[in-house]
């Protein structure tokens, strides 16, 4: 198991309760994306001519409307874009999260209630002690032990997969 692994693993222990809530935001940013209707795009660039201008008040030419529908139709594509980026980036962290807690579930119940305690739901290592009924070395103890299965699950599989990859 190398250094860089046992690092990422801690790295992304410690950014699970920051990647939770990002996943929360993408999930509201997702489900509220409001798109511009045909008619709000078509009413915004349907200019009339002024007064005292050459046409009729509120007359709207034929390049007017190209313009108003064509802008429609990159707005919807822009729209589209932006979805699907939220989606990618909110696929992308629930996947780090999943594996993450599966992982956790992996380990022996004791490290892996630990970690639970110390990295998704942000008690202290004195506070996990009093929790647990445990001396806060052991805890200390259990923590490093739970790190090095977690890094080395990690490093399993991520050898499996250079290895279908080749």
């Amino acid at each position: 198991m190398t250094v860089d692994i046992k690092t990422y693993v801690v790295g992304l222990l410690e950014s699970y309760q920051k990647r939770s809530k990002q996943i929360d935001l993408l999930h509201y940013e997702l489900s509220h994306q409001t798109d511009i209707s045909e008619n709000e795009m078509i009413n915004a660039l349907a200019l009339s001519h002024g007064e005292g201008g050459s046409g009729t008040i509120g007359h709207i030419s034929d390049k007017t409307l190209y313009i108003a529908l064509n802008y429609q139709e990159q707005v919807q594509k822009a729209s589209s874009a932006s979805k699907s980026e939220v989606a990618t980036q909110l696929m992308e962290l629930e996947n780090l999260q999943k594996r993450l807690t599966y992982y956790v579930s992996l380990l022996d119940k004791r490290q892996a209630e630990l970690l639970e305690l110390l990295y998704f739901e942000g008690y202290s290592q004195e506070e996990c002690a009093a929790k647990l009924g445990i001396a806060t070395r052991t805890v200390r103890r259990i923590k490093d032990e739970a790190l090095n299965a977690l890094a080395e699950l990690y490093c399993f599989a991520e050898g499996v997969a250079s290895r279908n990859l080749s």
